[in-house]
C-alpha cells in the first residue's frame, strides 16, 4: 500500500505538471514560443526582439484556450494581442529602443506585484509613459526619453518619486506606509505642444484632431508657422528650411511642397520648429529657421501603402495624385512614393508708377501659371549590425511650368499699347541624394553620424514676348530668348554626440560646394538685348568650411545650451563675355548662440535664446536669367551678392493650459533688396529691369500670442495673433539713394476643429486669418483676409478618408501695396512711389480621397538573424 500511495502521488504531480505551463523570469518571447509549440490549432506570430525584455513569472493552466493563455502571459505589458482565425498576432505597442526596467521588492525582499509606475517629463511634468509590475515585481516600460521623473506607488507602501535614467535601474526597495490619509489620484494629460530649450514641438501623434491631414495641412496647426504662397514661414524669421528626421533636405521648394502633400499624419510623430538654429542645425543656405519633421519609428514588419487623389477647381481645373508603398523587415526598411499632377494659379495685377502730379504710368497684367509635375522618392534604412544604421533618400522631380501673361501698358503723352507674353519652360528637373550613417558607440546614446547630400537642378526656359500696338495691323516679336541654368550642391557633414548624466557635448564639421552656371541665347534679330544683358554667360562657385561645438547642461528646473560655429567661405564669380573677374573671400565668421530654459513650476516653461547666423543668397537671386513680367519689365539675378548677417533674440513662455507667448527681435544687415534700372535701347524704347543688391538693414520687434482651448471633447478652438514694428532702411550705393519704411504690422487668426459625430470620424475644420497691415522690406500692404474650410470623413477603421476643402471662398485675398521705389532712375525718377493692386485668385474647392492598406499585419518571426539570438530562440 505504501508503494502504491507513492506511485499515485508521483503520477498526480506528473499530470499536474503536464496540465500547466510554469514560467519563472522567462522572457515573453520564449514564453510565446513554448505556448506556440503546445498547440496544433493556432500559430503565434511576433517579432522576437520586441518582446525579449519583458519577463513572465506565471503559471498558466493548459486547460485554458491558447488565446486566453497568450493574453494572460502578456498581462499589463504594452502588448497588443489580435486573433484572426487560427493566427494570433502579438505586437509591442510602444517600440522605443530604450526601456525603463527594474524590480520592486518590499522590506522582506518579497516582490511587489501590480505597483503603478508613471514616467513624467523632467522638464514640464507631463506624463510620458506608464506601466505595472508583474507577479515577480518586474517592470519594463518603453520610453524614448533619456531621463524621466519616475513615480512608483502601491497600496500599503510609501510612494517613491525620483529622476532616473531610462535604462535598467536594478532592484528598488519600497518601504511600508503606516499612515493612510486618504486616497491619492494621479492625473495628467497628453500634451500636443511641448517646448524644449531650442525648439517648439508639435506632437502630431497626441493630436486627435490631426486625423487624415497631410504635412502641408499640419503646418497650419503649428505655432509660429504660417503658409504663404506655398512656402512655410516662421514668424520673425522668414521662409523656413526643412529637415527630415533631423537631416537637412536640400531639395527645391517645389519638391518640398509635393513631399509635404504626400506625408500623412499617421506617419508623423512630431513637427519641430527651430527658430534659432545652432550647432548641427545651423543653416547652410537661405534665411529663416528650420522645420524638422520626425517620422514615427514604426517597426511593424510587412507591407503597407497609401493611394491618394485630389481634384479641384478655381479659374481652371487642378488635379494631382500620389501613391506610396513601404516594406519593413528586421534589418531593412524601404519606402517608395510617387506623385504628380496639374495645378493652376491666376493673378490680376495693376501697377501705377507715380512720376509727377500730372504724369503717371499704368501697367495691368493677368498672369496664369499652369504647372505639370511628376516626382518620385526612395527612402531606405539598413541595419547590418546592432547600433549601426545606414540609410538615405533619393528624390527626382520633373516640371513643365507655363506662364502666360496678358496686359496693357500706358503712360501720359503716349498712345496705349498692349502685349501678350508666353513664357513656357521646356522643362525643369531636379535630383537629390541624401545618405547617412549613424553609429551608436555605446548603449548610453553616444553617437557618431555622417551625412552626404548631392543636389542638382536644371532649368531650361524659353520666353517670347509679342507686342501688339492698336495702330498696327499685326503683332511683332518684341523680344525672345532661351535660358539654361544648372545648380548643384555637394556637402558632407559629420557629428559626434556625447551625452552624459546632466552634461552633453555635440561637435561636428561640414564642407559644402555650390556651383551655379547659366547662359542666355537670344532669339534671331534680338541682338539689341545684348545692350541690356551684357554679361549673360556666367559661372558661380562657392565653397564653405564649417565647424561647431555645442555644450548642454540640464537639471530638473533649467537647461542651458551654448554653441559656437566657425565658417570660412570663398566665392568666385566669372562673367565669360567680359574681362571682369571677381573673387570674394569671407573668413573668420564666428557665429555664437545661447539658449536658456527654466521651469518655474510644473507645466510651465520659460525660454530665452539668442542666435547669430550668416545668410547666403538663394539661387534665383544669383541667376542672370531674365524673367519678363511685361514687355517693358524684367528681372534678373546678381551673382555678386554677399551673405547677410543676422541676429535673433526670443523670449517665450509655454504652459499646458494652452498658452504660448513669444517676444522677439530680429536684426539683419546686408539684406538683399531689388534695384530697378531704366535702360534706353538704341531703338529709343525703354526697358525697366530689376536686379537684387545688398542694400538693406532691417529691424523687426514683435509679440506673438496663441491660446488653445478644448471646449468639449469634440470641439477645439485656437486663437492667435501677432503684432510687430518694422523698420527697414535701404541704401543704393550705385545711385547714392537711401530710403526707409517703418510701421506696425498686425494679424489675427481663429481656428476651430469640431467632431460632428460620436465616432470622431466626421471632422469640420475652419481657419480665418486677417492681416490689418503687413510689411516686407520697402513694401507696405493694407488689410486683407483669408478663409479656409475643410470637412473630413474617415471610414473602414481609418483606411478610407475623404476631405472636402475650400480656400478663400469669399475672395478676400486682395492686396493693396505701396512700394518705396527708391532705386528707380532715369525716366521714372527716384523720388516716386509704386502702387500695386493685386487680386489673388485663391478661391478653390477640392475633394481628396485617400486609401491605406496593409500596415499592421505582422509576419511570422520568432528570432533575429544574429547567431546568438538564433541560439536563444532554439534553446530547449
Amino acid at each position: 500500500m505504501k508503494h502504491l500511495f507513492v506511485l499515485m502521488v508521483f503520477c498526480g504531480f506528473s499530470a499536474l505538471a503536464q496540465a500547466q505551463h510554469t514560467f519563472q523570469g522567462t522572457s515573453l518571447s520564449e514564453a510565446l514560443i513554448e505556448l506556440d509549440k503546445s498547440s496544433k490549432h493556432y500559430d503565434i506570430s511576433f517579432v522576437y526582439d520586441e518582446l525579449e525584455d519583458f519577463t513572465v513569472t506565471k503559471t498558466v493552466k493548459r486547460s485554458r484556450s491558447l488565446p486566453d493563455a497568450v493574453r494572460e502571459v502578456c498581462g499589463f505589458y504594452p502588448v497588443r494581442v489580435n486573433v484572426k482565425g487560427r493566427d494570433i498576432f502579438v505586437e509591442c505597442i510602444q517600440k522605443d529602443r530604450t526601456k525603463l526596467m527594474g524590480r520592486l521588492i518590499g522590506p522582506d525582499r518579497q516582490p511587489i506585484a501590480y505597483a503603478n509606475i508613471i514616467l513624467y517629463n523632467p522638464t514640464d511634468s507631463v506624463i510620458m509613459d506608464g506601466g505595472v509590475s508583474n507577479e515577480a515585481g518586474d517592470f519594463v516600460i518603453p520610453c524614448s526619453a533619456e531621463q524621466a521623473r519616475v513615480r512608483i506607488s502601491c497600496v500599503g507602501f510609501r510612494t517613491i518619486e525620483r529622476q532616473m535614467p531610462v535604462s535598467n535601474v536594478g532592484t528598488i526597495r519600497m518601504q511600508v506606509e503606516n499612515n493612510y490619509l486618504g486616497n491619492v489620484t494621479v492625473s495628467g494629460r497628453i500634451p500636443v505642444f511641448r517646448s524644449e530649450a531650442d525648439r517648439l514641438q508639435y506632437i502630431v501623434s497626441n493630436d486627435e484632431f490631426a486625423r487624415g491631414l497631410n504635412a502641408q495641412e499640419l503646418l497650419n496647426r503649428v505655432p509660429m508657422v504660417s503658409m504663404a504662397g506655398g512656402r512655410a514661414m516662421i514668424l520673425g524669421r522668414g521662409a523656413a528650411h526643412f529637415m527630415l528626421n533631423g537631416r537637412i533636405t536640400e531639395i527645391g521648394n517645389e519638391a518640398i511642397q509635393q513631399k509635404l502633400w504626400t506625408m500623412r499624419s499617421e506617419d508623423i510623430e512630431r513637427i519641430e520648429v527651430i527658430s534659432n538654429p545652432s550647432g548641427r542645425e545651423m543653416m547652410e543656405l537661405g534665411s529663416g529657421g528650420y522645420i524638422n519633421i520626425v517620422m514615427r519609428h514604426d517597426q511593424t514588419l510587412g507591407w503597407r501603402g497609401d493611394i491618394s487623389a485630389e481634384a479641384g477647381a478655381s479659374d481652371d481645373w487642378s488635379e494631382r495624385g500620389s501613391g506610396s508603398v513601404s516594406y519593413a523587415s528586421k534589418k531593412f526598411d524601404i519606402t517608395i512614393d510617387t506623385h504628380g499632377g496639374r495645378t493652376t494659379q491666376t493673378t490680376d495685377n495693376l501697377l501705377e508708377y507715380r512720376i509727377t502730379d500730372e504724369t503717371n504710368c499704368d501697367s495691368y497684367t493677368r498672369s496664369k501659371q499652369v504647372e505639370k509635375q511628376v516626382a518620385a522618392n526612395l527612402m531606405f534604412r539598413y541595419m547590418p549590425i546592432k547600433r549601426l544604421e545606414l540609410g538615405g533618400m533619393l528624390s527626382w522631380q520633373k516640371l513643365w511650368p507655363q506662364n502666360t501673361i496678358d496686359g496693357d501698358f500706358s503712360y501720359t503723352g503716349f498712345s496705349s499699347a498692349s502685349e501678350s507674353e508666353l513664357a513656357p519652360y521646356d522643362n525643369t528637373s531636379t535630383m537629390s541624394l541624401s545618405a547617412y550613417c549613424d553609429w551608436q558607440l555605446n548603449s548610453d546614446g553616444k553617437t557618431l553620424s555622417f551625412n552626404y547630400n548631392n543636389y542638382k537642378k536644371d532649368d531650361n526656359s524659353e520666353t517670347n514676348v509679342w507686342f501688339t500696338n492698336p495702330l498696327a495691323e499685326k503683332s511683332i516679336l518684341w523680344n525672345g530668348y532661351k535660358g539654361f541654368v544648372d545648380f548643384s550642391i555637394q556637402s558632407g557633414k559629420f557629428n559626434l554626440s556625447l551625452p552624459f548624466n546632466i552634461v552633453a557635448i555635440d561637435a561636428g564639421g561640414s564642407y559644402t560646394s555650390i556651383r551655379n552656371q547659366g547662359k542666355i541665347q537670344l532669339a534671331p534679330n534680338q541682338d539689341y538685348l545684348h545692350f541690356v544683358y551684357t554679361n549673360n554667360d556666367y559661372a558661380y562657385h562657392e565653397e564653405t568650411y564649417a565647424a561647431y561645438l555645442s555644450l548642454f547642461y540640464k537639471c530638473d528646473i533649467y537647461f542651458i545650451k551654448g554653441s559656437l560655429r566657425y565658417e570660412n567661405t570663398e566665392v568666385n564669380n566669372l562673367f565669360k563675355k567680359s574681362t571682369s573677374f571677381t573673387k570674394y573671400i569671407s573668413a573668420n565668421y564666428w557665429l555664437p548662440s545661447l539658449s536658456f530654459s527654466i521651469k518655474p513650476s510644473d507645466g510651465q516653461l520659460v525660454n530665452f535664446s539668442w542666435e547669430t547666423s550668416s545668410i547666403r543668397p538663394n539661387f534665383y537671386d544669383l541667376n542672370r536669367l531674365p524673367v519678363f513680367k511685361t514687355g517693358y519689365e524684367s528681372s534678373y539675378g546678381n551673382p555678386g551678392l554677399r551673405p547677410s548677417r543676422t541676429s535673433h533674440l526670443e523670449l517665450s513662455y509655454h504652459d499646458h493650459q494652452g498658452l504660448y507667448a513669444s517676444v522677439y527681435h530680429h536684426h539683419a544687415s546686408n539684406v538683399v533688396g531689388w534695384e530697378k534700372n531704366l535702360t534706353v535701347l538704341p531703338t529709343q524704347e525703354k526697358i525697366v529691369s530689376a536686379s537684387p543688391a545688398n542694400e538693406g538693414r532691417s529691424n523687426q520687434t514683435g509679440l506673438y500670442l496663441r491660446y488653445q482651448y478644448q471646449v468639449t471633447h469634440g470641439l477645439l478652438v485656437t486663437a492667435e495673433g501677432d503684432t510687430y514694428y518694422h523698420d527697414y532702411r535701404a541704401t543704393i550705393p550705385s545711385y547714392n539713394h537711401s530710403h526707409s519704411l517703418y510701421g506696425w504690422g498686425k494679424r489675427l487668426a481663429l481656428f476651430t476643429d469640431w467632431y460632428l459625430n460620436r465616432q470622431h470620424t466626421l471632422l469640420l475644420s475652419t481657419r480665418y486669418q486677417h492681416w490689418f497691415s503687413d510689411y516686407n522690406g520697402l513694401t507696405a500692404t493694407k488689410g486683407y483676409g483669408h478663409f479656409f474650410f475643410a470637412l473630413r470623413y474617415s471610414m473602414l477603421d481609418d483606411c478610407l478618408k475623404f476631405s472636402l476643402v475650400a480656400h478663400d471662398p469669399f475672395r478676400q485675398h486682395v492686396t493693396d501695396e505701396r512700394i518705396e521705389n527708391s532705386s528707380m532712375t532715369g525716366w521714372w525718377t527716384a523720388a516716386n512711389l509704386l502702387f500695386s493692386h493685386t487680386r489673388h485668385h485663391d478661391h478653390y474647392i477640392g475633394l481628396t480621397a485617400t486609401y491605406s492598406f496593409g500596415g499592421k499585419k505582422v509576419r511570422r518571426i520568432h528570432h533575429d538573424t544574429k547567431d546568438t539570438e538564433l541560439q536563444r530562440a532554439e534553446k530547449k
